[in-house]
């Protein structure tokens, strides 16, 4: 079992699973999130996954609001594909650029070599019950809807997913 860290919350993947904290790596820190030449960095999503018997390569998001309000003005879908597109955007540099030999570039060079398919997956938490002090102000349907007509063309079967909906995943988080 593979225990991953992701601000408050820990994602469990099981063996066998090629995981990377693609925000944390040195080469995204360093090059891509502050320029890379870009008139301005990249963003990034927190994780990538792979799992070879499927074949498929995991964007994974994951953002908890059930203790802090949303403070961002720019709705969660358009941040989340800000993400994606940028991570897309970054990850042949991080595969063909990066002189680092860490085990997270390797699994991603590996994941990205080998995968036949995209997913992404917006892990996206918000309070059970709604109240004034922390209100559930987005419908995760919504945001599915909009990332699926979105980002239709890297996958047409985005997930929105939310503690309740966990076992659309393979994955758990706590």
């Amino acid at each position: 079992m593979q225990d991953i860290p992701v601000d408050s919350r820990v994602f469990h993947f099981q063996d066998g699973w090629l995981v990377a904290k693609y925000d944390d790596m040195p080469f995204y820190q360093n090059q891509l999130k502050s320029g890379y030449g870009l008139r301005r960095g990249l963003k990034a999503v927190d994780l990538i996954a792979f799992y070879p018997t499927d074949k498929t390569l995991y964007l994974i998001e994951s953002k908890d609001y059930r203790k802090h309000r949303r403070t961002k003005s720019m709705p969660p879908a358009e941040e989340f594909i800000d993400k994606v597109i940028d991570t897309l955007t970054g990850l042949i540099p991080t595969i063909l650029c990066s002189t680092e030999t860490t085990e997270d570039v390797r699994k991603v060079r590996e994941g990205v070599r080998k995968s036949q398919k995209l997913r992404l997956i917006y892990q996206f938490e918000q309070p059970a019950k709604h109240s004034k002090l922390f209100p559930r102000v987005f419908d995760p349907t919504e945001i599915q809807l909009k990332l699926c007509q979105d980002l239709k063309c890297f996958d047409p079967h985005v997930l929105v997913v939310e503690s309740v909906t966990q076992h659309k995943v393979a994955w758990t988080v706590d």
